[in-house]
């Protein structure tokens, strides 16, 4: 979860999508993921979503992706526009 600057989410979150799509592309990007801007809760907030199918999967792509120059200089880029940001790891216990 990422707090943007007032009035930059959609910058945010634009910025963030690219950069995943980019990196995607190349050996162990990241395989499905949604990037969702808030309608509720603190403004301007950005929430990247990722599904994997365990901690260690997840931890690996993680570690592929933050190897990766591009995706190092787009993270120092967003920077900027950052005010926060946390991880949530949750574990599915049920689908409907």
């Amino acid at each position: 979860m990422f707090q943007a600057k007032v009035g930059r989410v959609g910058e945010f979150a634009q910025s963030l999508a690219e950069s995943l799509h980019r990196a995607a592309g190349a050996a162990g990007g990241p395989g499905g993921w949604r990037v969702l801007t808030d309608l509720s809760g603190p403004f301007d907030t950005v929430v990247l979503e990722v599904e994997a199918d365990s901690l260690a999967g997840w931890e690996q792509r993680r570690r592929e992706l933050f190897a990766q120059p591009e995706f190092q200089a787009d993270v120092a880029n967003r920077a900027e526009i950052l005010v926060s940001g946390r991880n949530e790891l949750y574990t599915i216990e049920a689908r409907g």
